[in-house]
This record gives structure tokens, C-alpha cells and sequence, in this order.
């Protein structure tokens, strides 16, 4: 026990937000279409451009896409809409001025007509400081927005009865297992001083 008195007085002295873990970002599963990839590419950049978006680089050897930056909200709502796409730091020292996305996706040929989509939304919130210091923060996707695209480019390809297949239970949604009391766990060791 002695040796957890060094372990818990530091965690009582680090500020509350260093002693959470972070958790993984989530993005949809990768889409698994049957389909060629010179389809899946081109619907994508067709979507895109549907919704847009200026593609700022494409790389068909690499399967990449990358769109610019598009101002999602400013002004007194940012906050809020923060939170509707993504995970929203709490601030004490400034407020949420703006708050923007671009999408990076990968097209990744498997097969002659199969061929997988990757969807991310990287999102930035402007927050300026009460000294007026301004920074680009760079905030956790909640899916949303990879979600609306995939929907977007799945509708314009196969038609409105298109839908995202259900995701699968991830690991950090499944029950927890409940343990043994710790006293159950630590293996008995019977040392040279107790032996019967």
C-alpha cells in the first residue's frame, strides 16, 4: 500500500483534465462497397463538389482526397455547434469565435469491383482569449459530419434507399467485465517467514 502513496498524491495535484485518458476519435466504419474504384473515386469527388468543397489535393495512386477548409459556424452559436460535430473542450480563460472542417478520405481498391471508402472530418474551433490571443484548436470528431457524407455520396450513387449499414458495437461500447475483488486477483505467496 506504502507504494501507492507516491502514485496517488500526484494524481491529486494534477489538474483534473490530465488525469483522464483520451479517447479513441470516432469515425464510421470503413464503407465496403461493390463497386469499381474508378466509380467510387469519381462519385466522391462528385460529392464533394456537390456539397462545396474545393479539393485542395487528390492522389489516385495513394486513393487520397482532400477537400479545403469550409466555415461550419461564427458568432454567438459557435459553441453549440461545436457540439452537435464534434467533442467540445470547456474554456475559462476566452470563447469559441469560429468553428470550420475538411474532409480527408481513402479510396482503396480491393478487388476488380470492390473497393473500401474512409471518410475523416478534420475540425478546428478559433478560440480567442480574453487577452485577445487567437488560436486554432483542433476539436474530436463525433461523426457527424463523416456520417452526412457518406450518406450524401451513397444516396447519389445507388439512389434515396440508401442507408449506412449499422456500426458495429466498438470496444469502448461493450459492458464492462466485471473483476474479482482485488484481494482475488494478488495470488497468494507464502515467503521463507510464514511457512507453516
Amino acid at each position: 500500500m506504502r507504494h501507492l502513496a507516491p502514485v496517488l498524491a500526484l494524481l491529486a495535484i494534477l489538474p483534473p483534465e490530465a488525469t483522464v485518458f483520451a479517447q479513441a476519435k470516432f469515425t464510421p466504419a470503413p464503407l465496403r462497397l461493390e463497386i469499381p474504384f474508378e466509380a467510387a473515386w469519381n462519385g466522391m469527388l462528385l460529392t464533394l463538389l456537390e456539397k462545396d468543397f474545393e479539393i485542395l489535393n487528390q492522389d489516385r495512386g495513394q486513393g487520397s482526397i482532400r477537400s479545403n477548409f469550409r466555415e461550419y459556424s461564427s458568432g454567438p452559436l459557435t459553441e453549440s455547434h461545436i457540439g452537435k460535430i464534434g467533442d467540445i473542450p470547456k474554456l475559462v480563460d476566452g470563447e469559441w469565435m469560429s468553428v470550420k472542417y475538411q474532409y480527408e478520405v481513402i479510396v482503396e481498391l480491393i478487388a476488380e469491383r470492390e473497393t473500401v471508402l474512409t471518410v475523416y472530418a478534420n475540425i478546428e474551433a478559433l478560440k480567442r482569449e480574453f487577452l485577445g490571443a487567437e488560436n486554432w484548436t483542433p476539436i474530436e470528431t463525433s461523426g457527424k459530419l463523416e456520417v452526412e457524407l457518406l450518406n450524401q455520396f451513397g444516396k447519389s450513387l445507388f439512389g434515396e434507399a440508401f442507408s449506412l449499414p449499422d456500426r458495429e458495437e466498438a470496444y469502448r461500447d461493450k459492458a464492462p467485465v466485471p473483476l474479482r475483488q482485488p484481494l482475488e486477483r494478488i495470488p497468494s505467496v507464502v515467503g521463507p517467514e510464514r511457512i507453516p
